[in-house]
């Protein structure tokens, strides 16, 4: 049994995400080496395809698609993660027990899913004041078959709370343009139109504030998370966030002012950072997690869990839809007769903890 093998394999699997995008290439590329002999050690032949089989699976099982930066997905093949001397391993075991490694990573795939349905399903169930900020986050810190989502469950968090609160503030936006301006306007019109939304009749416009999430990807999100039509970009990290990363944010974010949220610990030494490399005036604020709770339980007080209350509560379970898509188990079923998946020669080192 190639051990080393399935401990890195367990490793990708463990550190993954919430749609395990690498594990289900690995499972891919072990398919197709059964069923079409591909040659495992010309990583050449599989490397740039692999990306395709498993964006073509995701659209099956969670009818979505997805994209994600190139080195990202080329480090899955570094001689530290997987490399092809270790996917041989696999391939071979693989083919020997009829797909045994392909059925473990899709077992895990959708007991995984499974998990995070049962969760969307108790906060759907949950009313403001039971509702609890700390039991959503520690159903990803506190399991490490999620804790590789714990980013994206914070990112959640903040953004529900920040667009219950802008809504419920009801502010708003308003953008203009100088009178001085106006021959420039006229001839640029079809421009302010469909760019900025005035034109010769409607000089200022006025419109509310919101809030964006930037996006699902699972790569390249160093710099940013959330931006605002108010000014300001937002970064989040509920994971450990290195003075390195801090700059890179500040630096790499095309935003006027950068709003960052972190741990709580973290906040003076990214404050002194900043100061000393002159960024201090690009960042607008840090929030920490003392102040998520603080405004969490405001939500709760009972002048406000009919309004601000409700609203996180919404915002979180479809933020979830967005970023942990429940395929049905139908679909996953479905998945598994085509395939000929039999979950029942799991057992002994490839039998699902």
């Amino acid at each position: 049994m190639p051990n080393e093998a399935k401990n890195r394999l367990d490793a990708l699997i463990k550190k993954s995400r919430a749609d395990l995008y690498k594990p289900l290439a690995v499972a891919e590329i072990l398919y197709r080496h059964r069923l079409q002999d591909l040659d495992i050690n010309d990583l050449q032949s599989y490397r740039r395809k692999s990306y395709e089989w498993m964006r073509e699976v995701i659209l099956f099982i969670h009818r979505k698609t997805t994209a994600l930066n190139s080195r990202y997905w080329d480090q899955m093949f570094d001689d530290s993660v997987l490399p092809p001397k270790h996917l041989q391993q696999l391939a071979e075991i693989n083919r020997q027990y009829n797909g045994i490694v392909e059925v473990y990573i899709y077992a895990h795939i959708k007991a995984k899913f499974s998990a995070f349905a049962q969760l969307r399903q108790t906060i759907e169930l949950a009313s403001p004041e039971t509702f609890s900020l700390d039991t959503f986050l520690g159903f990803f810190e506190n399991n490490a078959k999620y804790r590789g989502s714990i980013d994206k469950a914070y990112e959640i968090a903040v953004y529900a709370l920040f667009n219950a609160l802008v809504t419920e503030l009801k502010a708003k936006v308003t953008l203009s343009v100088d009178k001085n301006a106006l021959p420039v306007l006229q001839e640029f019109e079809d421009f302010s139109r469909l760019v900025l939304g005035c034109d010769t009749q409607h000089l200022t416009i006025t419109q509310s504030a919101q809030l964006f999430r930037v996006g699902t990807a699972n790569a390249n999100d160093a710099g940013l998370d959330m931006w605002a039509n108010f000014g300001p970009a937002v970064q989040v990290k509920h994971l450990s966030l290195q003075p390195t990363q801090v700059v890179d944010i500040c630096n790499g974010v095309r935003a006027e002012q950068v709003v960052i949220v972190c741990k709580s610990c973290e906040a003076t030494s990214i404050h002194s950072l900043l100061m000393q490399l002159g960024l201090s005036e690009k960042l607008r604020g840090i929030i920490t997690e003392k102040d998520l709770e603080k405004w969490y339980a405001k939500c709760r007080l009972p002048q406000y869990r009919n309004t601000l209350g409700k609203s996180v509560i919404a915002s979180i379970i479809q933020e979830m839809k967005l970023e942990f898509p429940l395929s049905e188990s139908e679909v996953f079923d479905k998945f598994f007769r085509e395939r000929n998946y039999d979950t029942n020669i799991l057992g002994g080192e490839w039998q699902l903890i």
